[in-house]
């Protein structure tokens, strides 16, 4: 999530956005094998460093509705952080995507994908991760309260935030449906 808002931060530069198409990339590789085998030692070797480059991205650069959303979501309904993260990131990204194509084409290099969200589902399914809100206990007449806290002190973002698109975004997340792109 830090490295694919980096990606289209306000404040992208070259270095960061070298960093989190290969910090993408190193967990892309690494969270796969450390499903399959808690003990490569390789592969989690490789994870630390593709958290160690996420986590520099954070630090260098601005966040955008993905991390937005994910503070409005723990904060007011106290859903985990990690997990809600995992939930949204696709549907965050795909919302920005138009806004955003050379982001995308570095995020689906980075995972070894043809589409960005389309990797982005892939890997979430390859890992077993949450693909609802609904699963992390977040209530669907939340849903409005979410949105109305999202515009308010909004982040910047690629994309110009709107209600309707917003409400779609959520409900999608809520229920598990395919990101819209």
């Amino acid at each position: 999530a830090h490295a694919v808002e980096a990606l289209y931060a306000k404040d992208a530069n070259p270095l960061v956005s070298a960093m989190a198409e290969e910090g993408i990339a190193a967990l892309a590789r690494s969270l796969p094998r450390i499903v399959a085998d808690a003990h490569d030692r390789d592969a989690r070797s490789d994870a630390q460093y593709g958290a160690w480059l996420c986590g520099t991205c954070l630090g260098a650069v601005g966040m955008a509705l993905h991390h937005k959303l994910c503070h409005v979501l723990g904060g007011t309904f106290d859903l985990d952080h990690a997990r809600t993260h995992a939930v949204l990131l696709p549907h965050a990204a795909a919302y920005n995507a138009s806004a955003a194509p050379a982001a995308m084409t570095r995020i689906a290099r980075a995972l070894g994908a043809d589409d960005a969200i389309d990797g982005l589902v892939a890997l979430a399914s390859t890992l077993g991760v949450p693909r609802s809100l609904r699963e992390l206990g977040m209530p669907e007449d939340g849903l409005e309260r979410a949105v109305d806290l999202a515009l308010r002190d909004a982040y910047w973002n690629p994309r110009p935030l709107a209600r309707e698109p917003l409400r779609a975004l959520l409900g999608d997340a809520w229920s598990g449906a395919t990101p819209r792109h």
